[in-house]
């Protein structure tokens, strides 16, 4: 069914593609939306209104507005990232220029905000959620930013910042599906807190597969957030447990500029082992999913359907959605 989902918004999302002005400032946003992706966010709009009401399509507006404002949060985090790549292709200023990439991303977002302003559903309670979110994003990326240069990052720093970067957009297209379904607040609510922990232990496991990949092509860098100094769940519990001693040696090999990315990730994971690093992470990650699937549990909807989003939330802590 998720794959149904998947094939209903390339599709709207072609569509939207080729009704866009043939001006160059729209060829940016044509090219990122033509890249792909597992559009997961906005299928699980489409799903969550499913649940509830059985028509999908009633959110189908919401849905591509989710992934268009997901592509538009790519586009600008792959510029302060200096990312060169995107989905294995060029990134949009790679490809063009800073100056476009920052103009034609500020364009997609206003593109979302008039799409929802003309969706038939016109509810208050979506506008309010969608923009909350959209302050919540941007103050998760600033955080995620502002971490680099910081040294004292705790856990519960570290788990606001991606529930703010990551979480709460997975949370806004789960309740704004269930709210278009007909769902009532309690449920509406649990479908976010859903999506808020999913989204956490996803992040948390991207982390762990940063430096742990999976048997095959992950399509990274192995240890790229070790070399961009990125505070991932296992660097910020390295430093919590690590010695004094040690911690100086850490912070030394993470500023140093003389040797190459491949022996910096070397010499960071053997303090991830001898600190028991990896453990702790998963650890975290499967008291979040935990959570995400406590929350799936209480939901007023049949059994079938609850096992429709555990076998979503499987695969897309596996991968494979």
């Amino acid at each position: 069914m998720l794959l149904h989902y998947k094939k209903i918004i390339d599709k709207e999302l072609k569509l939207f593609s080729q009704k866009l002005p043939p001006l160059p400032i729209y060829e940016p946003i044509k090219y990122i939306i033509n890249l792909g992706g597992k559009r997961f966010r906005p299928s699980l709009t489409l799903l969550s209104t499913d649940l509830f009401c059985e028509k999908p399509l009633l959110s189908i507006n919401e849905a591509i507005a989710i992934e268009l404002f997901h592509n538009f949060t790519l586009i600008h985090d792959d510029i302060m990232d200096q990312a060169p790549l995107r989905r294995n292709q060029q990134s949009v200023h790679n490809k063009w220029n800073i100056n476009d990439a920052i103009l034609s991303g500020d364009l997609l977002y206003a593109l979302v905000n008039k799409l929802l302003s003309t969706s038939s559903s016109q509810s208050p309670e979506i506008h309010e959620l969608f923009q909350q979110t959209a302050i919540e994003v941007c103050e998760g990326q600033s955080l995620d930013m502002e971490f680099e240069n910081k040294n004292d990052i705790s856990l519960s720093d570290y788990v606001n910042m991606i529930q703010l970067k990551t979480s709460v957009l997975v949370a806004c297209a789960l309740k704004i599906g269930a709210i278009i379904g007909g769902a009532d607040s309690k449920d509406a609510n649990l479908l976010y807190n859903y999506g808020l922990n999913l989204g956490t232990a996803f992040q948390i496991h991207d982390d762990i597969l940063d430096v742990y990949p999976n048997e095959g092509d992950f399509g990274k860098q192995v240890g790229g957030d070790i070399i961009e100094k990125k505070k991932t769940i296992l660097l910020v519990e390295l430093l919590k447990n690590s010695s004094s001693e040690d911690k100086k040696i850490i912070f030394q090999t993470l500023e140093d500029k003389v040797i190459n990315g491949n022996s910096k990730v070397y010499k960071i994971k053997e303090y991830y082992k001898k600190y028991n690093v990896l453990k702790l992470a998963v650890q975290s990650k499967d008291k979040y999913y935990e959570k995400a699937i406590d929350c799936v549990n209480q939901i007023s909807i049949s059994e079938d359907k609850k096992n429709l989003i555990k076998e979503f939330s499987l695969a897309l802590m596996h991968r494979k959605f």
